[in-house]
């Protein structure tokens, strides 16, 4: 080992290339008045029981399993920062990295935390994988002494401080070996960290979540003695009235939250994507001119005034090489693809050789059939599907608007019985390599989509393995340039969400750098806020 990785900017650099670090444009700073505060309340929803197995696989879910349990490293507003492990080194080769833990880190149940326990952690995820964490790059990890441990990858892995070192969760070895199957037997009483938070009660029925500080955490006492994650009807009313502290707002209502004398508001990039997702592995949609058609057909900025509170205050319209413009890998020439054009829209359809052949209005192919689908839709993006829905009959295609809940629309999605649907996630602020839908695919419901070419395929491999960020900025946009010509689905907008918040309560808000925690959830609730250490 002949690389010290110590130095925080060196390792960011390492990870990210050029990745994005911005911090909210509102009020950040620490803890009302520096000193401690007794409850912070949030909107309750559920998101499952935060174990390592039992989470439901989207940002809020592992945001509440990082309270309870830590990682090897993490990321505040400027960067990757040292957490379970103080130190850590890069071999010249990038196959091995050694951490070096803190000393004296203790369970939440006072037994010691030891090499021992993070080399159990990767064994047994390998033995129950879970889909969050991707440790298909690990050969092999030893422990050398008490406090050192040894990762061999099976080759160089750029973002492995991103994506491993600060994702995946150290569990204790004394809760789980005897566990058979941790998805089946995860209990709340098993749920012990080293984390900054304990769970005190979770009510799946009500969203509500209560964790206590944790005041012998080995970074300090945190700062938050309680998070409370309470249900709420309507968030914006419930903290209007105070019933909880935090809220995330619309854009259109940004001006009048400002207003309040008892509140402050802040914004974050938009790295979170909605998408109008294909079934590619269905007729038609199976064919690349018919989705290319699709995107003639929706007018992505006419959507986001459209369907958007706030319009283009709200959200930026989407770009068919998928990243946004806020993430310094955006290609903005694969941005200008797909101008609305109802005509190319469909001169292309009958290319393929679909066009209303009987005069009714719907477009019918070779064959006959009717081109008439559901799409599915979340309920709380159910007037951007009706604009979508009106957009696509201009081209003769009926759509009936179904409505589920987002949860069933991921399965739906993942069971791969579906037309189209709309759909969205986050992650679009972090390495691209690892973003969920981009680069290597993990699979999974996340996930569906990614293109399937041996070409794009080999330059996400490149991707994973080229150190230099300037040949990873020349890979990321050749891929997106074949991104948008397969177009396996089709950013609709980037969310910019807004938050309110009540500073006489909580003023340590701030966005994480390289995308948002962990693989890059573009949320807050980062716990180093919470702690009280940035």
């Amino acid at each position: 080992m002949t690389r010290l990785v110590a130095l925080l900017a060196a390792v960011s650099l390492l990870v990210s290339g050029c990745g994005t670090k911005q911090a909210p444009s509102g009020g950040a700073g620490q803890p009302a008045g520096g000193g401690a505060v007794a409850e912070l309340k949030l909107p309750g929803e559920d998101w499952g029981l935060p174990s390592p197995f039992t989470l439901y696989p989207r940002g809020p879910g592992y945001l509440h399993l990082s309270f309870i349990y830590d990682t090897l490293t993490w990321k505040d507003d400027k960067g990757v920062i040292p957490w379970l492990a103080e130190k850590w080194e890069m071999s010249p080769d990038a196959k091995t990295w050694t951490f070096v833990l803190r000393p004296n880190i203790k369970w939440q149940d006072g037994k010691p935390l030891t090499a021992k326990d993070v080399v159990f952690t990767f064994d047994y995820l390998k033995k129950h994988p879970v889909e969050w964490f991707n440790l298909e790059m690990i050969q092999e990890v030893k422990a050398t002494d008490e406090r050192t441990v040894v990762f061999t990858l099976k080759s160089p892995y750029v973002p492995f401080l991103q994506q491993v070192a600060g994702n995946v969760p150290i569990i204790p070895e004394h809760i789980w070996s005897g566990v058979q199957d941790p998805r089946k037997e995860s209990r709340p009483e098993m749920l012990v960290g080293s984390g900054p938070y304990k769970l005190l009660s979770y009510d799946k029925s009500q969203g509500a979540y209560s964790y206590q500080a944790n005041e012998d955490y080995f970074l300090g006492a945190p700062k938050v003695k309680k998070l409370l994650f309470v249900p709420t009807g309507d968030k914006l009313a419930s903290l209007e009235r105070g019933d909880v502290d935090f809220a995330d707002i619309p854009a259109s209502l940004a001006a009048k939250f400002k207003a309040n004398p008892k509140l402050k508001v802040f914004s974050i990039p938009a790295f979170w994507v909605l998408k109008l997702q294909f079934n590619v592995d269905k007729e038609p949609f199976s064919n690349a001119k018919v989705r290319q058609a699709v995107a003639y057909a929706v007018n992505r900025e006419e959507l986001v005034k459209r369907a958007v509170p706030g319009g283009l205050e709200g959200a930026k319209p989407g770009s068919p090489g998928f990243l946004p413009p806020d993430s310094s890998w955006h290609d903005p020439e694969a941005a200008k693809l797909y101008p609305p054009d109802v005509e190319k829209a469909k001169a292309l359809l009958r290319e393929a050789g679909i066009y209303d052949r009987d005069g009714d209005g719907v477009a019918e192919d070779e064959k006959g059939r009717k081109m008439q689908f559901t799409l599915f839709a979340p309920q709380q993006y159910t007037r951007e599907a009706e604009v979508v829905k009106l957009m696509l009959k201009e081209v003769g295609f009926a759509c009936e608007v179904k409505a589920l809940d987002m949860k069933t629309i991921d399965g739906v999605i993942s069971s791969g019985q579906f037309d189209l649907a709309i759909n969205g996630h986050g992650g679009l602020g972090g390495d691209p390599a690892i973003v969920m839908g981009f680069g290597i695919a993990r699979g999974g419901i996340l996930t569906p989509g990614t293109p399937k070419d041996p070409a794009y395929r080999e330059l996400a491999q490149k991707l994973l393995t080229t150190p230099n960020p300037e040949q990873r900025k020349a890979i990321c946009r050749q891929m997106q340039q074949m991104y948008a010509q397969v177009l396996p689905c089709l950013p609709l907008y980037y969310p910019i969400w807004y938050y309110a918040y009540n500073p006489a309560i909580f003023d340590g808000w701030f966005f994480t750098a390289e995308g948002g925690v962990g693989i890059g959830i573009p949320m807050p609730y980062n716990k180093a806020a919470f702690i009280g250490v940035r």
